[in-house]
């Protein structure tokens, strides 16, 4: 009964996983077929690319402009993989510079490993030299997958219901919000509520930091996401601060806020018109006149939830268009370039490391004159991941995979029925590995057994065998002294360097809200901070979950209050922006502000910090919380 049960787990396993990895499987193989036909063997590394972009971007919602922009980088790709094959020095200089430039461009700690579709369409086409004579017939292939893969991924999002058109997901996201306030009047779930805010607050974060563009470009849809993450964030601010929730629960006025919020949040979505808006507008305003709350923290959150409301009622809530040609900021652009290239940040530390991998293991494959060298770069390429845990878990999955398909070829091959065969053998490997877990013990038995399967059409199984087993291991011994001397990226090391990233940027926060008393302060800045904090937040509180149980309660506990302060931080800004802040709250929030950022990062004394000179009120209220948590944060 044991077995039978394991047997059926396996099987429900298997189908699941073959399910899931259908539509990439059924995509490979039309290309797979439609570019041996149309243009042969020799071009088949170019399906790697475009069926990597399929797998990442069939699940997003994709716009003309990334049609655009995948076909485009894969033509230019394309061209530079050839000219890295043309001499020795640009071969190791486009190996470097154009990997280490993508890393920087494309992956973040919201999306490590967003480098993958272009990086891999470059580094495989490299792979197998090409003569001029045979570039435009590649250039054909690489446009005909393509458009390949436009028309799959248009049809895909049709089939799954996938939309760039962000109407459905306002609609369902406003209606869940003013559920959940409606539960919590009633007494809800507070937990499910604040995990639930938190969840959507981070989907419109992520979606909103995903539109970056490398020249900063204005984006107006970029600047709605982080406005609906703005909304989703103060609700959860309050729900999750443990004592100020009770204290707010308490407060005799609490339902009827929290039905009042629930019905703007209802008569928002449904909104659509510019004039439903603005008389909605008006009605916020009015309520904003006429808070009838005592100063609490269920006041603040009540009139930021509002303010948030009132922005967006002057956003459009459809689908927003920028213009074609927009002025580029170069200021913000080279400040944001800055920041990235800095050796603390994550991409940096990524992009370099591939960087000198790659100009290494390509660079020997181009110069060495030996059959299927390029196996050393393909392997030292897929083991170099962005944490150093990531590669050295590949570093023994990998070569036991790969190990087991040399074996099963070994033992398979010479069963195989002639030509026919050893394509279909090749096809039910590569579909299978579809199947799998990348970086998984599995996964390589099947890309060796395709890999190998396919070399065997040019050299003897016994020595493409051995030639794959020494090119893994060369390729094994890169990557480890690298990840090991070349600013590894463990994940210990990142946990610090994100706490020191989360001091860093309430520190940046004050001297923006200084910035702010003095002259208008483009909102998408605080948009992008807020992103950026939560995105480095939601990083580390996933590190405590693997750490021993008492060190986990404490660098909980510190985040929390990160998190509370943060939250604080955000208030005050909004009640700048909202006007609510008097010329004498004005001129002692200055001398405030610039007292406590130094002591912010890292948390030193408060003592210097004039609290004195705030009058009391809501702008008091919410300054004098942060520092008690700021001195809280110092203790701990």
């Amino acid at each position: 009964m044991g077995l039978l049960a394991k047997g059926k787990g396996l099987g429900a396993l298997f189908w699941a996983r073959w399910k899931g990895a259908s539509p990439t499987i059924f995509f490979y193989l039309v290309q797979f077929l439609l570019v041996m036909w149309l243009f042969g063997a020799d071009y088949a590394m170019v399906m790697a690319g475009t069926t990597t972009l399929f797998q990442i971007r069939r699940r997003e919602p994709n716009r003309l402009g990334d049609y655009l922009s995948m076909s485009v980088m894969s033509m230019l790709l394309c061209v530079l993989a050839f000219a890295a094959c043309q001499n020795g020095l640009l071969c190791a200089l486009l190996n470097f510079s154009l990997l280490f430039v993508i890393v920087i461009w494309k992956c973040s700690q919201f999306t490590p490993k967003g480098h993958l579709g272009y990086a891999m369409t470059f580094v495989f086409l490299e792979l197998r030299p090409i003569t001029p004579e045979q570039l435009p017939n590649q250039l054909a292939a690489v446009a005909f997958c393509c458009l390949l893969l436009t028309v799959a991924l248009i049809v895909n999002a049709r089939a799954a219901d996938i939309t760039a058109d962000p109407s459905g997901q306002i609609t369902r996201s406003l209606a869940r919000l003013a559920d959940l306030l409606d539960g919590l009047a009633g007494g809800g779930d507070d937990r499910a509520a604040a995990r639930e805010l938190y969840e959507l607050a981070r989907t419109f974060h992520r979606q909103g930091y995903d539109r970056r563009h490398l020249l900063n470009l204005p984006d107006r849809q970029k600047r709605f996401y982080h406005l609906f993450a703005l909304l989703f964030q103060r609700a959860s601010y309050l729900v999750a601060d443990g004592a100020a929730w009770q204290d707010a629960k308490n407060i005799p006025a609490f339902p009827r806020a929290m039905h009042t919020l629930a019905q703007v949040v209802r008569q928002l979505q449904s909104a659509w018109e510019p004039a439903a808006r603005q008389r909605l507008a008006a009605r916020i305003r009015q309520l904003l006149d006429h808070t009838d709350l005592p100063q609490s923290r269920l006041r603040i959150f009540y009139r930021s939830v509002l303010h948030t409301l009132l922005l967006l009622c002057r956003e459009s809530l459809h689908t927003q268009h920028d213009h074609f040609f927009s002025r580029v900021p170069w200021r913000a652009v080279w400040s944001d370039l800055r920041q990235r290239l800095s050796p603390a940040r994550f991409e940096f530390r990524f992009a370099l490391r591939l960087g000198v991998v790659m100009l290494v293991s390509a660079t020997v494959s181009y110069l060495w004159d030996f059959e299927h060298t390029y196996w050393f770069p393909l392997h030292a390429f897929l083991l170099l991941q962005p944490s150093y845990e990531e590669s050295a878990q590949r570093m023994v999955t990998r070569p036991i995979g790969t190990a087991i398909g040399c074996l099963l070829v070994h033992l398979a091959y010479p069963l195989l029925p002639g030509m026919a065969g050893i394509f279909l053998f090749s096809i039910i490997m590569v579909s299978l590995m579809y199947c799998c877990t990348p970086g998984s013990w599995v996964q390589p038995i099947f890309s060796t057994s395709f890999a190998l399967t396919m070399a065997t059409l040019t050299i003897q199984t016994y020595e493409a065998i051995w030639l794959r087993l020494f090119y893994l291991a060369m390729a094994v011994a890169l990557v480890l002294v690298v990840n090991t001397f070349l600013l590894p990226n463990r994940r210990e090391h990142q946990f610090r360097r994100n706490f020191q990233e989360l001091y860093r940027l309430q520190a940046y926060y004050w001297q923006v809200i200084r910035r702010s008393l003095r002259q208008p302060v483009d909102p998408a800045l605080f948009s992008e901070l807020l992103s950026q904090f939560h995105m480095v937040y939601h990083e580390a509180a996933q590190y405590t979950d693997h750490e021993p149980p008492g060190q986990a309660a404490l660098h909980r506990r510190q985040l929390v209050i990160l998190w509370n302060m943060f939250s604080e931080l955000e208030q005050t800004e909004g009640l700048i922006q909202s006007d609510a802040v008097t010329q004498q709250e004005q001129a002692a929030l200055d001398r405030v502000a610039a007292a406590l950022g130094p002591c912010v990062c890292p948390p030193t004394d408060l003592s210097g910090v004039p609290l004195e000179e705030l009058p009391r009120g809501e702008l008091g209220y919410v300054v004098r919380r942060y520092v008690e948590n700021a001195r809280t944060l110092t203790q701990a």
